[in-house]
């Protein structure tokens, strides 16, 4: 699998909230929850922070254990008969990264807080003949298959502390063999066509290869410039953390 990447700070004023790493089979995109600078989050650590740590957690769960055979004997739940919920790609791995962090930092934060710190997810991971995606919030993953390009976006809530909220992701397989490359955005990357309307999905794709992934970041930002008061194109941050990865299995 390669993966190539190209993330960007949105200004000065914070560090890049944003998140992303690779590592044989796995790679991940983190959008950290970016609030009015001097909100209080009830965490003495910050948003970059938090994107990091459950980027960095979240990665070594996809990735241990890769390629290992289910367990011998019986399954372990319900009684036989009972209703057994099928388990869905990456949510136990994405909760247990949540709970993992939610441990780090319980003990000096108030996690009880509704504006502690938060992210969106983009993960994907190969395993054997098939890929797994997951999606969580307003992140975008774009899949290109010979069938033509597919698109995934999140749904709110976003990853904060509880565990449970991996149960909102979206998630799904695509065998190996017809993917051809997936696109892993945070919307900061995906305004053009989100926000912006000077292009559409596809336009996304089209520019990462004639520019690369920093070239899309770098047509956004020529955009954000042409409208520095935010009266075209209304929005909260005139200029947004961008990242943006392309993995080519």
């Amino acid at each position: 699998m390669r993966v190539t990447w190209a993330t960007d700070q949105g200004g000065p004023e914070r560090r890049n909230e944003d998140f992303v790493a690779a590592a044989p089979g796995a790679v991940v995109v983190l959008d950290g929850c970016g609030l009015e600078l001097g909100t209080d989050l009830g965490c003495v650590h910050g948003t970059a922070w938090y994107s990091r740590s459950l980027g960095t957690r979240l990665l070594a769960r996809l990735t241990d254990g890769l390629g290992e055979a289910p367990p011998a004997g019986p399954p372990v739940g319900p009684p036989e008969g009972a209703h057994r919920p099928a388990r869905r790609p990456l949510v136990g791995r994405l909760a247990g990264a949540i709970a993992d962090v939610a441990d780090a930092h319980r003990a000096t934060c108030d996690l009880s807080v509704p504006t502690t710190p938060a992210a969106t997810v983009v993960a994907l991971r190969v395993r054997g003949d098939v890929v797994d995606y997951l999606v969580l919030a307003d992140s975008t993953l774009l899949l290109e298959t010979a069938e033509g390009l597919q698109e995934v976006t999140g749904r709110h809530p976003f990853a904060a502390a509880d565990p449970d909220v991996a149960e909102a992701a979206i998630t799904g397989s695509v065998p190996l063999e017809g993917l051809r490359r997936a696109f892993l955005l945070t919307d900061g990357a995906a305004r053009l066509a989100d926000d912006f309307g000077l292009t559409d999905r596809p336009g996304l794709v089209r520019l990462i290869d004639e520019a690369g992934p920093e070239g899309l970041i770098g047509r956004t930002r020529e955009a954000e410039r042409s409208d520095p008061d935010a009266s075209r194109w209304p929005r909260h941050k005139i200029h947004d953390d961008a990242t943006v990865a392309v993995v080519t299995p």
